[in-house]
């Protein structure tokens, strides 16, 4: 699929739909990883994005990873309709992260779906990523175990995500030039049977169609630096909202 970049985003519109969605008085209970400089491997939820982050990555870029996506989700539905305009919906999510400084290979933006899908959507995602990056895998299946034993972030992303008719899967990690990397995969679940575990269910097949949308982004420190400022509110309020429910033992 093509990423429309034309045109220029207001990154600070839609005031008062933000100050409804990510009012102060529903985070600051939230914060729940922002006290330490925890460098261990994370995963965190926010908004039906379940958000995994390599061993070694600082506690400022997983809060810069987090609030990025949460935000680009939040702004897209501003101006798109998720359910009827899916691929306009994705292009404009991944516009908002280019805007913000994520760099977008367009050659690897990719689009699947599965019309009789079946399986667990956990391990088709394992598979994938195993194959292209084994440290990584590890790491968002941690991440998956530590969700499945929860129940609180287990609920919170069905909830989230509307029982899984939309949700992200986005591990991060420092690639070898040492810039910080977002692997975007964004899901979209239709079956008859809704269930708080679908991403663990075992799929028979049938009548359940899987699509999913990934563009692997890297961030240009230097832009995001630069929106920083004017956007600092509102990064700093989506992240301290996130709910982080593992973290790595060092």
């Amino acid at each position: 699929m093509v990423i429309d970049k034309t045109g220029s985003l207001d990154l600070t519109a839609y005031s008062d739909a933000f100050n409804r969605d990510f009012a102060p008085r529903q985070t600051k209970s939230s914060r729940l990883y922002v006290a330490q400089d925890q460098q261990g491997a994370a995963g965190s939820l926010s908004g039906g994005n379940l958000i995994s982050t390599a061993r070694g990555v600082s506690r400022q870029d997983k809060r810069d990873v987090n609030s990025s996506v949460r935000y680009a989700q939040w702004y897209a539905s501003q101006q798109r309709n998720r359910d009827t305009d899916p691929q306009g919906w994705f292009s404009l999510f991944a516009v908002v992260l280019w805007d913000l400084g994520w760099e977008i290979d367009e050659r690897r933006v990719v689009e699947k779906s599965y019309s009789h899908f079946a399986g667990k959507v956990t391990q088709i995602y394992l598979n994938r990523i195993a194959g292209v990056n084994s440290q990584m895998a590890i790491v968002t299946k941690n991440m998956f175990d530590s969700l499945l034993a929860n129940s609180s972030a287990l609920w919170s992303l069905a909830t989230e995500s509307r029982r899984g008719r939309e949700f992200s899967i986005a591990p991060a990690e420092y690639d070898k030039q040492g810039k910080l990397s977002l692997d975007l995969n964004d899901f979209s679940l239709r079956a008859l049977a809704q269930r708080e575990d679908f991403l663990f269910w075992d799929w028979k097949e049938g009548n359940v169609t899987l699509t999913h949308r990934a563009a692997p982004l890297t961030l240009n420190r230097a832009r995001f630096d630069e929106v920083r400022p004017e956007l600092n509110d509102r990064l700093d309020r989506i992240a301290d909202a996130i709910f982080e429910f593992y973290s790595e033992r060092l």
